[in-house]
């Protein structure tokens, strides 16, 4: 393996662990209740700029975060992959949307229990932190990084994948059906587990 592909790998699970860390720390805050002044205010904030364009536009781009939509559209992708031997990136894509859905659902129990902002009207159930952010975000980053390293797309098809996943943890906020630090935690978590299986992809292809 070489020094380039080591560091490179090295550097994706590092962020993997920064970004865990990151999340560990807004999840102690937010289970603490220390940042309800801000929630509040930025949910001020995003009623106002929330126009019904935008609205139309987050109601649209909701799907994009739930696991019917994601896992079978990435089990073709890698299936894809798979048939032209691509073996380590056909994994990488499927588990990250299977462990993107996985962790999701593992959080919503692990994490104490943060009613949503009213405009979800289910004060049961989990707010924190966003499935929507967590899934889109991790199947951007793994789907994309082995896109970009294989040489089967570029930029013009990684930015549009990062634009979906900002658009989909934003869109929860416009609609209110999640505080910013459930988007932000989301975010948070998604680059964890994105930039975890893009690295152990690096380490399985450069092996």
């Amino acid at each position: 393996m070489e020094k380039r592909d080591v560091a490179v790998a090295a550097t994706l699970l590092g962020t993997a662990a920064a970004a865990a860390l990151g999340f560990g720390v807004l999840a102690d805050r937010v289970a603490e209740r220390k940042t309800r002044d801000l929630d509040k205010r930025a949910r001020r904030k995003a009623k106002k700029r929330a126009k019904r364009a935008l609205k139309k536009a987050a109601e649209r781009s909701g799907p994009l975060g739930k696991w019917y939509v994601h896992v079978p559209l990435s089990l073709l992708a890698a299936g894809a992959l798979q048939r032209q031997g691509k073996t380590g990136g056909a994994l990488t894509l499927a588990g990250a949307s299977l462990g993107a859905a996985a962790l999701s659902r593992l959080l919503d129990r692990a994490v104490k229990h943060r009613p949503p902002p009213p405009g979800r009207h289910e004060p049961w159930e989990q707010s924190f932190p966003s499935g929507h952010a967590l899934e889109t975000t991790a199947v951007a980053i793994a789907g994309g990084y082995v896109l970009v390293r294989e040489q089967l797309a570029g930029p013009w098809v990684v930015a549009p994948l990062a634009l979906a996943s900002a658009a989909s943890g934003v869109g929860r906020l416009v609609l209110d059906r999640h505080w910013s630090t459930d988007a932000v935690g989301g975010y948070l978590a998604g680059i964890a587990l994105g930039t975890a299986c893009a690295g152990a992809y690096e380490l399985t292809r450069s092996g």
